[in-house]
């Protein structure tokens, strides 16, 4: 079992790419130009597992090929595998090729046995009762399952077919047993599926007329006539492969990122309406007719998403990039709806089931009822699960899904069978290397007592900097608060007016210097132990620091690196401490300079420290603790130069 553990974090992309050509379509070519009157040439192949199964499938009938994915040249032979009396061929994981090479064996003379991997094996084929009916002769496992055995028939005879899932593998079955049947066959079948096979078809200028009918669409197809060959056609960028560049690039700031050449086939891309719809900047140019299709290139910004409700009808134009869309509505605001998902369940896996159990490890709020998923934009949970363990079931899609969701974040998962990326997209990683711009920024989380020189440090780190750094005090949040409760002269803590109040904080009011005032200072404690104060500055404590457009965000505070950016949400954790009286010390004198006229103690002063110090410390909600993670910095003398420049050292290393 292969796994990948910590993969690609906090990055954004940026550039321009061509990925290798689309699956379904390079299945298409591969089978077409078997039975083709004359060489077809085709360039740029998909580079996955299920494009080498169709292409190991037409050797293994004796068609002779030239060359490799990059430019492979196929020798048609002509309808009918005839070559061989039987054969045996291993489907591995690939639905597509399995379904529309049955269409083309059943009506060859030739005796087969298809097989396939655990995976494709517990997937029902459809196909049995469709091919029946141009009298073929299948024997399936419990009719429907792999192992199938086919005895061609070479005499098929033209047939009425009706088919009521919006399968175009289904479709494209009947098309392909019908081309070598006699007569003229008609199918039916919901006008939502794709029609790859009949674009295909159409441009090769074979007799095949598509009428399309309010929901239904009429495919009439004459048999037994000349295939011409494919010429010189390079395959399109793979749309199913770009949806999840194209997510990673919504997903992840600073992205901008064009994908060119792109199979835009309206049936293929509806997963970009549905990301428009969430707010996905995302542009369309550059687009021809290219052997039939749509192709285009794709321009992808960083984006903020927000929720929206998805129709059933949706759900079949978008059925094999879902898993990707559940990554964008677990980053989206407010929750997104996904009905009429029983399709989901017969996948490679049970897409349904395995992504609802690991968007919960991952920390994301979704509710799974039958045929359905709510996912509720990224929460507080998200960022409190520490390293969780993907289990894909040994599904492309699923590994694929979550590790975009670890690319455009800072978390760091653990992929189980992440191998099997290799089915449909195996060189992701290697394209987002050549994309990635890393980091997006370097985020500094700084916890430590009360005057332990954590604003100065970091004020002095800001000049540094030179403006690329970002200083953010979370403590003046809790300042303001208690500002504002000071102001309204309540006789008991107003929890209700406080948690109104921290909505509505900006960053512009926390530079007010009364916020420093003892009398504030001696109520912030009481005010950050309440746990419906600390939960409502929760998000804008993260929002701050999350969408900041520095560089280098220094965040100051308690809690910090435990509760605010824990496990890796920071890119480096720093603990400040100093003796009691230095720290006593330094709080006298930052008062007597903002307040020059007011009478102060230092004994009293001292007192108040260590009154700070055992709350902080004993408060159930969110104490002050040094995180195991965090880097212990002394600033126990006068000179605050020596802990920055540790600091600093510290920074470049993980930057």
């Amino acid at each position: 079992m292969a796994i990948k553990k910590f993969p690609l974090n906090n990055i954004y992309l940026k550039g321009s790419i061509e990925l290798s050509g689309d699956k379904s379509i390079s299945i298409r070519t591969i089978l077409l130009s078997a039975w083709a009157h004359g060489i077809s040439n085709l360039r740029n192949l998909g580079t996955g597992e299920d494009v080498r199964t169709a292409l190991s499938a037409i050797k293994k009938l004796k068609i002779n090929t030239q060359g490799n994915r990059e430019s492979l040249t196929v020798f048609g032979g002509g309808f009918g595998y005839d070559k061989l009396k039987s054969v045996s061929l291993n489907m591995g994981n690939s639905g597509t090729c399995t379904r529309l090479i049955a269409g083309q064996l059943a009506s060859s003379p030739i005796v087969s046995k298809l097989y396939g991997d655990k995976s494709l094996s517990q997937r029902p084929l459809r196909i049995k009762k469709v091919l029946e009916n141009f009298n073929c002769n299948l024997q399936a496992k419990k009719n429907n399952f792999l192992p199938l055995v086919i005895k061609g028939n070479s005499d098929t005879i033209q047939s009425t077919i009706k088919i009521s899932k919006p399968s175009a593998q289904i479709i494209s079955c009947a098309i392909l047993c019908a081309m070598n049947s006699y007569g003229t066959s008609e199918i039916s079948a919901p006008n939502n599926s794709r029609d790859h096979t009949e674009k295909l078809l159409k441009f090769l200028k074979y007799p095949i007329t598509v009428k399309y009918q309010k929901k239904l669409k009429r495919i009439i197809i004459e048999g037994k006539k000349k295939i011409n060959p494919i010429s010189n056609y390079k395959i399109p960028s793979d749309p199913s492969s770009t949806a999840f560049l194209v997510v990673l690039g919504v997903l992840s700031e600073k992205s901008n990122i064009t994908i060119k050449n792109v199979l835009c086939n309206k049936h293929r891309i509806k997963y970009i309406n549905i990301l428009k719809r969430m707010g996905a900047k995302i542009k369309i140019f550059n687009t021809k007719q290219y052997y039939g299709e749509i192709v285009s290139d794709i321009n992808v910004k960083s984006s903020k998403l927000r929720s929206i409700n998805i129709s059933p009808s949706d759900i079949p134009g978008i059925i094999d990039e879902l898993p990707i869309l559940f990554i964008a509505a677990a980053f989206a605001k407010g929750n997104t709806f996904f009905p009429n998902l029983s399709e989901l369940k017969i996948k490679e896996s049970n897409r349904l089931q395995t992504m609802y159990e690991n968007l919960k490890k991952c920390g994301v709020d979704c509710i799974l009822k039958t045929n359905s998923l709510s996912i509720n934009g990224k929460n507080k949970n998200f960022y409190s699960v520490d390293v969780p363990e993907i289990d894909s079931k040994k599904d492309h899609r699923i590994a694929l899904s979550f590790l975009v969701l670890a690319a455009a974040t800072r978390k760091k998962i653990i992929i189980n069978d992440y191998n099997f990326v290799n089915i449909s997209f195996p060189e992701i990683e290697e394209i987002i290397k050549k994309l990635k711009v890393k980091p997006n920024k370097v985020i500094v989380a700084i916890d430590g007592k009360v005057s332990s020189g954590k604003t100065s440090i970091c004020k002095s780190l800001q000049k540094k900097y030179k403006g690329k750094a970002f200083f953010f005090d979370s403590g003046t949040l809790y300042r303001r608060l208690s500002f504002l409760h000071l102001r309204k002269k309540f006789k008991k803590i107003n929890i209700g007016f406080l948690v109104k109040q921290a909505k509505k904080i900006k960053i512009a009011d926390l530079s007010n210097k009364n916020l420093h005032s003892n009398e504030v200072s001696k109520l912030v404690p009481e005010i950050a132990k309440i746990k419906e104060v600390r939960s409502a500055l929760l998000d804008i404590q993260r929002k701050i620091i999350f969408e900041s457009k520095s560089d280098i965000v220094l965040v100051a505070g308690r809690d910090i690196g435990s509760k605010i950016l824990p496990n890796n949400f920071s890119d480096l954790k720093l603990f400040i401490d100093a003796p009691i009286k230095i720290r006593a010390l330094r709080r006298f004198k930052e008062l007597k300079h903002k307040f020059p006229g007011k009478k102060l103690v230092f004994k009293n002063i001292l007192a108040e420290v260590k009154a700070r110090d055992k709350v902080d410390s004993k408060r159930k909600i969110s104490p002050l603790v040094k995180v195991k993670s965090a880097h212990l910095i002394s600033n126990h003398t006068k000179y605050i130069s020596t802990p920055v420049m540790k600091i600093i050292k510290l920074i470049k290393k993980v930057s």
